[in-house]
């Protein structure tokens, strides 16, 4: 099927630079749980973003929208995704940063979420009937491909894999349900969306927290410092992710994904690590795809 309309600048810059927060946003959250323990750090770095929403909400702007859009997400024809859109992505924040926890090398686990993206692109043309170009499809294809070969270079192992498989089934869900929300309600729903993520993320890993014993050191400035930068870094990305939702197919934001990767190894590099054939191939894959998906009409 032939896409009919060329997305704005603005959401195929949103969805690009969402990507790019979402690859080194795991590094300070792993800086965050392994200093404050799993479910205590997580709530904290939720709870830094949900203080920034609250201050966002002292504007009387900001809290008319906000009670507008939730009454129009709490009707009849969006009460249903927008609930299981919550509850996916609840249930995927749990098993993302419990697999983060559990995984010895933040890069390689951030190969292997990433994967979602593929099956996400798959389902948004095959099940959800977005519209799609011949050349945004092989451009897809080619970044796609680029991020499977770089995640299967990774050499990631066991570690995390039953917690990244589940993560991946719950953020389709998520996705799914919240794309036809944010192209229905346009910039303003998807700040809402933004906003109620978030607060119902920190609600739930706060009473994780409160359940679970606490782990790691103690409440060290560094991980109390991180906690507070992945905080607002999360809220900033999912408000971008929404943002780009509006106008981008599903599958086209998934075509863009693979720049998390690319940032994942930028920073291997940066710390030491070293970059083989295979993953320099699997770069020019990603590049050269993502290029052919943001000149196609998508």
């Amino acid at each position: 099927m032939q896409a009919s309309a060329r997305p704005s600048p603005l959401t195929v810059v949103s969805g690009f630079a969402s990507h790019l927060i979402a690859g080194v946003l795991p590094f300070f959250s792993a800086a965050a749980i392994t200093s404050l323990g799993l479910m205590r750090g997580t709530a904290l770095l939720y709870a830094a973003g949900a203080t920034l929403i609250l201050l966002a909400c002292l504007s009387p702007r900001v809290r008319t929208t906000l009670r507008r859009e939730t009454t129009a997400l709490l009707v009849p024809a969006h009460r249903r995704l927008f609930a299981a859109g919550l509850a996916g992505f609840l249930f995927a924040g749990v098993w993302y940063y419990f697999g983060l926890s559990t995984s010895a090398r933040v890069a390689e686990y951030i190969f292997l979420t990433r994967l979602d993206w593929v099956v996400q692109a798959v389902f948004a043309i095959v099940w959800l009937g977005e519209p799609w170009t011949a050349r945004g499809a092989v451009g897809a294809g080619l970044a796609l491909g680029g991020g499977l070969l770089l995640a299967w270079s990774g050499a990631f192992g066991p570690s995390g894999l039953a917690a990244a498989v589940l993560y991946i089934a719950a953020s389709l869900a998520g996705y799914s349900c919240f794309k036809p929300l944010s192209t229905a309600r346009r910039s303003p729903g998807a700040t809402t969306l933004t906003v109620w993520r978030h607060l119902v993320n920190t609600a739930g890993f706060s009473a994780l927290a409160v359940l679970v014993p606490a782990e790691g050191s103690g409440m060290t400035t560094a991980g109390l410092a991180a906690a507070a930068v992945a905080g607002v870094l999360i809220v900033v990305l999912f408000l971008l992710r929404f943002t780009a939702l509006t106008e981008l197919p599903l599958w086209v934001l998934s075509a863009q994904a693979p720049t998390q990767a690319l940032v994942a190894v930028a920073a291997t590099l940066a710390t030491g690590g070293t970059l083989p054939p295979v993953s320099l191939a699997a770069i020019a894959l990603i590049v050269a795809g993502e290029v052919l998906v943001t000149r196609s009409r998508g």
